[in-house]
Protein backbone atom coordinates (compact mmCIF):
# COMPACT_ATOMS: atom_id res chain seq x y z
CA UNK A 1 0.00 0.00 0.00
CA UNK A 2 1.40 3.51 -0.74
CA UNK A 3 0.61 6.97 0.69
CA UNK A 4 0.52 10.38 -0.62
CA UNK A 5 1.89 13.04 1.46
CA UNK A 6 1.26 16.26 -0.03
CA UNK A 7 3.29 19.77 0.44
CA UNK A 8 3.34 23.31 -0.91
CA UNK A 9 5.48 22.32 -3.42
CA UNK A 10 5.58 18.77 -4.37
CA UNK A 11 3.22 15.41 -4.39
CA UNK A 12 5.40 12.26 -2.73
CA UNK A 13 4.58 9.01 -2.84
CA UNK A 14 5.52 7.14 0.17
CA UNK A 15 5.38 3.51 0.52
CA UNK A 16 4.90 1.27 3.80
CA UNK A 17 8.28 0.04 2.84
CA UNK A 18 9.50 3.30 3.50
CA UNK A 19 7.67 3.98 6.65
CA UNK A 20 8.90 0.74 8.19
CA UNK A 21 12.63 1.22 7.05
CA UNK A 22 13.80 3.09 9.44
CA UNK A 23 12.44 0.59 12.41
CA UNK A 24 13.77 -2.38 11.12
CA UNK A 25 17.33 -0.48 10.52
CA UNK A 26 17.06 0.58 14.55
CA UNK A 27 16.33 -3.24 15.45
CA UNK A 28 19.16 -4.66 13.05
CA UNK A 29 21.69 -2.05 14.20
CA UNK A 30 20.76 -2.60 17.90
CA UNK A 31 21.57 -6.49 17.26
CA UNK A 32 24.31 -5.86 15.58
CA UNK A 33 25.74 -4.15 18.61
CA UNK A 34 26.48 -0.89 16.55
CA UNK A 35 24.70 2.02 18.32
CA UNK A 36 26.42 4.92 16.07
CA UNK A 37 23.87 3.43 13.59
CA UNK A 38 20.57 2.63 15.13
CA UNK A 39 20.60 6.06 16.66
CA UNK A 40 21.13 7.15 12.89
CA UNK A 41 17.30 5.88 12.30
CA UNK A 42 16.72 8.43 14.58
CA UNK A 43 15.36 12.24 13.81
CA UNK A 44 17.85 14.49 15.38
CA UNK A 45 14.88 15.58 17.80
CA UNK A 46 13.09 12.28 18.01
CA UNK A 47 11.79 11.53 21.42
CA UNK A 48 11.26 8.04 22.48
CA UNK A 49 8.85 7.72 25.30
CA UNK A 50 9.51 5.59 28.23
CA UNK A 51 8.17 3.97 31.62
CA UNK A 52 10.01 6.28 33.50
CA UNK A 53 11.70 9.31 31.22
CA UNK A 54 11.35 10.65 27.89
CA UNK A 55 14.65 10.50 26.07
CA UNK A 56 16.60 12.14 23.33
CA UNK A 57 18.76 9.94 20.33
CA UNK A 58 22.00 10.28 23.11
CA UNK A 59 19.81 8.67 25.51
CA UNK A 60 18.49 6.21 23.56
CA UNK A 61 21.99 5.13 23.29
CA UNK A 62 22.79 5.29 26.60
CA UNK A 63 19.64 2.89 27.33
CA UNK A 64 20.19 0.29 24.81
CA UNK A 65 24.25 0.26 26.02
CA UNK A 66 23.15 -0.32 29.28
CA UNK A 67 20.72 -3.08 27.97
CA UNK A 68 23.88 -4.75 26.47
CA UNK A 69 26.33 -4.52 29.31
CA UNK A 70 23.90 -6.84 30.85
CA UNK A 71 22.78 -8.78 28.07
CA UNK A 72 25.83 -8.72 25.96
CA UNK A 73 23.75 -11.63 23.18
CA UNK A 74 20.88 -9.18 23.25
CA UNK A 75 18.45 -9.70 20.22
CA UNK A 76 15.19 -8.10 19.29
CA UNK A 77 12.87 -9.43 16.98
CA UNK A 78 9.91 -8.27 15.11
CA UNK A 79 7.07 -10.67 15.50
CA UNK A 80 4.18 -8.60 14.22
CA UNK A 81 3.90 -5.23 12.05
CA UNK A 82 0.59 -3.02 11.44
CA UNK A 83 1.23 0.26 9.60
CA UNK A 84 -1.13 3.35 9.92
CA UNK A 85 -0.02 6.42 8.04
CA UNK A 86 2.95 7.17 9.10
CA UNK A 87 3.17 5.06 12.31
CA UNK A 88 4.60 1.50 12.33
CA UNK A 89 3.37 -0.71 15.31
CA UNK A 90 5.48 -3.60 16.09
CA UNK A 91 5.04 -6.28 18.75
CA UNK A 92 8.70 -7.19 19.60
CA UNK A 93 10.64 -9.80 21.48
CA UNK A 94 13.79 -9.59 23.42
CA UNK A 95 16.41 -12.12 24.15
CA UNK A 96 19.84 -12.36 26.26
CA UNK A 97 21.75 -14.04 28.48
CA UNK A 98 22.35 -12.26 32.12
CA UNK A 99 26.21 -12.44 31.92
CA UNK A 100 26.33 -8.76 32.74
CA UNK A 101 25.96 -6.98 36.52
CA UNK A 102 23.36 -4.45 36.73
CA UNK A 103 22.58 -2.58 40.04
CA UNK A 104 24.94 -3.99 42.07
CA UNK A 105 23.51 -7.76 41.17
CA UNK A 106 25.87 -9.97 40.07
CA UNK A 107 25.24 -11.76 36.70
CA UNK A 108 23.12 -14.97 36.70
CA UNK A 109 23.85 -16.43 33.23
CA UNK A 110 20.17 -17.60 33.16
CA UNK A 111 18.25 -16.48 29.75
CA UNK A 112 15.79 -13.77 29.77
CA UNK A 113 12.64 -13.34 27.17
CA UNK A 114 10.01 -10.55 27.29
CA UNK A 115 7.94 -8.80 25.12
CA UNK A 116 7.02 -5.28 24.62
CA UNK A 117 5.17 -3.20 21.66
CA UNK A 118 7.09 -0.72 19.55
CA UNK A 119 4.86 2.35 18.31
CA UNK A 120 6.97 4.46 16.00
CA UNK A 121 6.00 7.61 14.43
CA UNK A 122 8.02 7.86 10.68
CA UNK A 123 8.68 11.44 9.26
CA UNK A 124 9.58 10.54 5.35
CA UNK A 125 12.74 11.56 3.91
CA UNK A 126 12.63 14.74 1.64
CA UNK A 127 14.99 15.11 -1.30
CA UNK A 128 16.32 11.74 -1.78
CA UNK A 129 17.02 11.40 2.62
CA UNK A 130 15.63 8.46 4.17
CA UNK A 131 12.95 8.32 6.50
CA UNK A 132 13.84 9.05 10.12
CA UNK A 133 11.79 8.06 13.12
CA UNK A 134 10.83 11.09 15.05
CA UNK A 135 8.87 9.98 17.88
CA UNK A 136 8.43 6.26 19.53
CA UNK A 137 6.65 5.00 22.69
CA UNK A 138 8.85 1.60 23.59
CA UNK A 139 9.50 0.26 26.87
CA UNK A 140 12.42 -2.45 26.89
CA UNK A 141 12.15 -2.97 30.56
CA UNK A 142 8.28 -3.32 29.93
CA UNK A 143 7.62 -7.59 31.36
CA UNK A 144 8.75 -7.35 35.17
CA UNK A 145 7.64 -11.35 34.85
CA UNK A 146 11.15 -11.59 32.72
CA UNK A 147 13.09 -9.34 34.71
CA UNK A 148 12.26 -11.28 37.26
CA UNK A 149 13.46 -14.83 36.28
CA UNK A 150 17.00 -13.67 36.87
CA UNK A 151 16.43 -12.49 40.13
CA UNK A 152 15.49 -8.67 40.61
CA UNK A 153 12.83 -6.16 38.91
CA UNK A 154 15.29 -3.02 38.09
CA UNK A 155 14.76 0.21 39.70
CA UNK A 156 14.14 1.21 35.83
CA UNK A 157 10.02 -0.56 36.67
CA UNK A 158 9.31 0.77 39.60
Amino acid sequence: MSQVLLSNTATTQITDEDIRRPVDGFVAAVNAGDMDAAIAYLADDAVHHGRISNYRPEGVKVLFNLLRGVLPDLRLDIRDVRIEGNRVISRVVGSGTHTGSYLGKAATGRPIVWETVDIATVAPGGNGSSSTIVERYWDVFADPYAWNEIGFIPAIMC
